[in-house]
């Protein structure tokens, strides 16, 4: 009994832990959890500014690719011109888009107002193209002005820009030579204007189509 009495004593002895150890600990506890959070908050800072960097990266490489491309362009632009003066001429312009080099005919030369069907002056200058247009994929796009279709069949623009850019695809792969494999049309009605504005100039110069030389 004597024994029994003495190791009780004993761990319950060893159980009391005095107030300031106590403290001690649960001080110690505390600064550990508030390390551990300013670790958690440090990795986040690192994995946002790791995914900023990435994207940085990305951005550059992107503007490095892009900036290439576009003096890839600008010197094919330029070797075209020289190869084919043809290409520089009333109501005919090659410009840069967005995509590549283009072949721009006013839409003046090519069709009578509101038709869909080429004009003579318009397939005598489609003919003048075919040299250069030969070795290419192109994508033939229609495009109109602002002005409401009224008094002819198509009733919208989108329609009427689709059916002239068909109508120059197919005298193209009718009369050129050019496989129809490597041809494709596209229309825009009034939606991609070459410029601003609804002066009769700004008009007549939205009214147009546009043969893309897509790059092989």
């Amino acid at each position: 009994m004597k024994h029994t009495l003495m190791m009780v004593a004993l761990v319950f002895a060893t159980a009391c832990v005095s107030p300031e150890a106590h403290r001690k600990v649960v001080g110690a506890n505390e600064a550990l959890r508030a390390e551990i959070a300013g670790m958690a908050e440090s990795q986040k800072a690192l994995s946002a500014e790791n995914a900023r960097l990435r994207s940085e990266n990305e951005r550059l490489a992107s503007n490095a690719v892009d900036a290439n491309w576009v003096k890839e362009q600008k010197a094919r632009l330029a070797d075209l011109l020289a190869k084919n003066p043809n290409l520089s001429g009333k109501g005919v312009n090659l410009v840069q888009t967005k995509e590549g080099p283009a072949i721009r005919v006013d839409g003046s030369v090519l069709f009578a107002p509101g038709r869909n069907d080429l004009s003579s002056e318009g397939k005598r200058t489609l003919d003048t193209l075919t040299s250069s247009l030969q070795s290419e994929r192109i994508r033939v796009e229609g495009h109109t002005d602002t002005t409401p279709i009224r008094n002819s069949q198509w009733g919208t623009n989108l329609r009427l820009s689709v059916e002239r850019a068909m109508a120059v695809a197919d005298y193209l792969i009718k009369t050129s030579g050019i496989p129809k494999e490597k041809v494709s049309v596209a229309g825009y009605g009034e939606f991609l204007p070459a410029v601003p504005g609804t002066d009769d100039a700004a008009l007549a110069a939205n009214r147009r189509v546009e043969i893309l030389l897509i790059d092989r």
